[in-house]
């Protein structure tokens, strides 16, 4: 078993991985788990958790205007995670909401033979904000929260919820994780640390007055900061490392256990034809492994 995790670890750094080539197309706009081409339990739950999202987001800002804080909520790295998870799962709705009732739609997908644009922009969305989640949540209860700190509903929304759900989101979605792409969250936390830079030396400061935003991202004492930063990105890669094991490992429990049921064709989309679309495949290419069915939808 370890062997073959290495050997899809070699197989995922080919340099083809970095990008954004990734066949089917479908796949974004589909659980692992259904066995429809159109599914609306996976409407359903992606309409949910971008509703949830939504509303955590407007609870936290109601939270901060009635602490008089607003005006330093977006400052925070915390806020700035739950927003994208807000954005990214609303992008994720409406992405399968145009596949279930727009057949046209749905055969444009079938038969790209590049991944569309709006797909790769929600691919990195996804990426970053489930890193970031699970990142976001480790630091906090582990470093920055102390017995001055309330564990209120709103504290166990943005600095809990946020990686639970985005956890929960990776075992059902379909699309895969690369592990070049942790290139991305690293991007992102990077560019957050040049914000808090430029805050720094713009004379910002937190909620509280002090001359940083967080303790341990405290400019004053650069080695401090610095050794912040490393360690971020280190744990960035951990995490990022453990998500792509979890990712074959769903498409491992999905191929011994589910891999047998044919995809069934919803009747209000596409006819039977012999084309492009492979159904759910979790490797690279026209490979379709993870439905196997003779005709293709």
């Amino acid at each position: 078993m370890p062997n073959k995790f290495v050997s899809a670890c070699k197989e995922e750094l080919e340099v083809r991985n970095c990008g954004f080539a990734h066949l089917p197309a479908e796949e974004f706009v589909k659980s692992q788990w259904q066995t429809r081409t159109k599914s609306i339990c996976f409407l359903l739950y992606r309409l949910a958790l971008a509703i949830f999202f939504t509303g955590v987001v407007i609870n936290s800002m109601v939270v901060a205007v009635e602490r008089q804080e607003f005006s330093k909520y977006f400052i925070y790295l915390t806020h700035w995670g739950i927003l994208l998870c807000m954005g990214t799962t609303v992008m994720g709705a409406v992405l399968v909401m145009i596949w279930y009732f727009h057949p046209e739609y749905s055969e444009k997908i079938c038969n790209c033979d590049e991944m569309p644009s709006t797909f790769k922009v929600y691919w990195m969305l996804h990426n970053i904000t489930l890193i970031l989640s699970v990142c976001i949540t480790i630091i906090y209860w582990t470093i920055l929260h102390n017995e001055t700190m309330a564990v209120d509903p709103n504290n166990i929304l943005i600095h809990a919820c946020n990686c639970v759900f985005m956890f929960l989101d990776l075992i059902i979605v379909a699309y895969p994780v690369r592990i070049w792409h942790v290139l991305q969250p690293i991007t992102f936390g990077l560019v957050y640390c040049i914000f808090s830079l430029i805050y720094y030396a713009a004379d910002g400061t937190d909620r509280f007055g002090r001359p940083y935003i967080y303790n341990v991202l405290d400019w004053n004492e650069p080695g401090k900061a610095m050794v912040t930063v490393v360690g971020t990105i280190l744990l960035a890669v951990i995490v990022h490392l453990l998500m792509f094991a979890i990712y074959k490992l769903r498409v491992k429990i999905y191929l011994r256990h589910f891999n047998h049921k044919p995809i069934i064709p919803t009747n209000s989309t596409l006819q039977l034809q012999t084309g492009k679309c492979d159904g759910i495949s979790m490797v690279y290419g026209n490979d379709n492994k993870a439905f196997s069915i003779g005709e293709r939808y």
